[in-house]
């Protein structure tokens, strides 16, 4: 059963680690995640499992987040016990008139913790090239760098943990 989630300010100004499922994240790396406020994108709670939230937005719940203690956040109503928070579907614009809508779980823990009052966020495990190549769907890594720019434009300081892909969105160089 889900329940609605208000998320607005439960972490004002605080660090934020979202640990994405992407195969940088090891268990070493999410280790470095601590002592921050954490969310664990789907299966990264794995590795993760003393994080704050676990966001998963599909129906395919994790089976490694069936025990999980922390705040669970679903995008869509279902018979999981979890909150919801309704997430709009992104829209990623790679060139004039050629538009994407996609739903990320990835983006969502992004979003949230924006929501949350995250005065900064570290990105960990999130190989978008990877997820894209694996999926044959294009659209997350131009998601994510449009998100981290508006994030920045907002002033929430946003930075890949180490060791961060070289050819990733938004990198600060």
């Amino acid at each position: 059963m889900t329940t609605p989630l208000n998320v607005t300010n439960i972490w004002p100004g605080e660090t934020v680690a979202i640990l994405g499922n992407g195969p940088t994240l090891g268990a070493e790396l999410a280790a470095a995640a601590r002592p921050a406020r954490a969310i664990a994108v789907n299966r990264a709670v794995a590795l993760a499992p003393w994080a704050d939230m676990l966001v998963s937005i599909d129906a395919n719940w994790p089976a490694e987040g069936e025990d999980f203690a922390g705040m669970r956040v679903v995008g869509i109503e279902s018979d999981v016990d979890a909150f919801y928070v309704a997430m709009p579907y992104e829209e990623v614009e790679f060139q004039p008139g050629h538009v994407v809508h996609m739903r990320s779980n990835a983006l969502s823990a992004m979003r949230i913790a924006a929501a949350a009052g995250a005065a900064k966020m570290v990105l960990f495990g999130f190989d978008t090239l990877r997820y894209e190549e694996i999926h044959t769907f294009p659209g997350l890594t131009v998601g994510v760098a449009a998100l981290i720019a508006d994030l920045r434009a907002r002033g929430i300081e946003v930075e890949y943990a180490a060791p961060a892909p070289a050819a990733q969105p938004g990198k600060k160089k």
